[in-house]
């Protein structure tokens, strides 16, 4: 059986229990054949219900061409947007690139001008930078009271022992420590405060009150071509800053005595001698009165007298200040005396064993 349209006599498709039109998509059924009589009979094709409104072949094909307008348009703004996109990232790299050395190479000339101007600040401008910006502190106080000189412990350097004094007459208090002080030399270098075991009275930390006041001794090592110039008492933290050029010269120098050698020269025999240190250390400045002890013993020889006298005392570079007891000094056989040395360190530094002769 060959069915058409009812309508337009196009052709149909089977779809769903109804029949659909592909020319003019009208729908329909066909009933099933019935026997009227004994005689099969052909049903005429009945129109039944339609599922949706019939639309003109020249609509449909309109709204066709419509649906594609709009997908190629969608599609054309999708492509567009893609590509700018595309464009956009390829485009980014060339802008970081010309911009982003320039910014690197800023910053590192930056940096290499500002290491250069510190370390000369350091080494070359550090006198000047010091008295153009010292704030004027009148509460504070550092003077430079005596020097004394150490030449003779090293061969190419001078230990220069400073007593200072430090005192505070502000409405506060001060909080003075030794390390914030240095020394510049006669040739511009600066050398730090320290306290070596010669020092008789250390100089440290200590906190001053309003009115207060310390003494004691810093030390600094300079070469043998240099001499003191500035003392600069410099606390960065606190921005206490004082500096004085009033450095008096070296009153004295420094001696060091290790031992005491005792020789006796005398006819007669048998003398014993010894001699020992009373003033305690090893390192004493010009001008000091030292102590010394002789033990003095005669033991008489066959022939010798029954006693000797001690006629003279004499000390090699030592100034002997009293001797006690006196001479002339009796000792006789058997007996055994102890004189005691007051001795005044000489004006040049002396290095090495104190030497005495005794004469009997």
């Amino acid at each position: 059986m060959v069915v058409k349209c009812p309508r337009c006599g196009g052709r149909v498709l089977w779809s769903m229990g109804e029949w659909e039109c592909v020319e003019c998509g009208y729908r329909f059924r066909v009933e099933k054949r019935e026997t009227v009589r004994g005689e099969e009979v052909t049903p005429t094709p009945t129109i039944m219900e339609i599922r949706r409104e019939e639309v003109p072949a020249v609509e449909r094909k309109s709204f066709k061409w419509l649906v594609i307008s709009i997908v190629l348009l969608v599609a054309g703004l999708l492509s567009g947007y893609l590509l700018g996109m595309v464009f956009m990232q390829s485009g980014g790299p060339s802008t970081k690139t010309v911009f982003v050395p320039a910014t690197i190479q800023i910053t590192t000339t930056y940096t290499e001008k500002y290491i250069e101007t510190f370390t000369k600040t350091q080494t070359v401008t550090i006198v000047t930078t010091l008295e153009k910006q010292t704030p004027t502190r009148e509460e504070y106080l550092l003077k430079v009271l005596e020097v004394v000189v150490d030449t003779v412990s090293e061969k190419d350097y001078d230990y220069y022992i400073m007593m200072l004094e430090a005192k505070y007459i502000g409405g506060k208090s001060w909080g003075f420590n030794f390390l914030y002080i240095s020394l510049l030399s006669d040739v511009g270098y600066k050398y730090n405060a320290f306290l070596p075991v010669l020092l008789r009275q250390p100089l440290g930390a200590v906190d001053l009150k309003s009115g207060e006041s310390v003494r004691g001794q810093v030390a600094f090592k300079l070469p043998k071509n240099e001499k003191p110039y500035k003392l600069i008492y410099d606390d960065k933290i606190n921005w206490i800053i004082l500096e004085t050029t009033d450095i008096p010269e070296p009153r004295g120098e420094v001696s060091y005595i290790y031992f005491v050698e005792v020789d006796v020269r005398s006819e007669y025999s048998v003398i014993w001698s010894s001699g020992s240190m009373k003033t305690p250390g090893i390192a004493f400045y010009s001008g000091e009165i030292i102590e010394v002890e002789l033990d003095v013993k005669y033991d008489r020889f066959i022939g010798n007298p029954p006693n000797i006298t001690i006629t003279s005392i004499n000390v090699e570079g030592f100034e002997i200040v009293e001797i006690d007891p006196k001479i002339p000094l009796i000792v006789n056989d058997g007996e055994e005396v102890k004189i005691k040395l007051a001795l005044k360190v000489p004006e040049k530094g002396y290095k090495g064993n104190l030497k005495i002769t005794l004469s009997a």
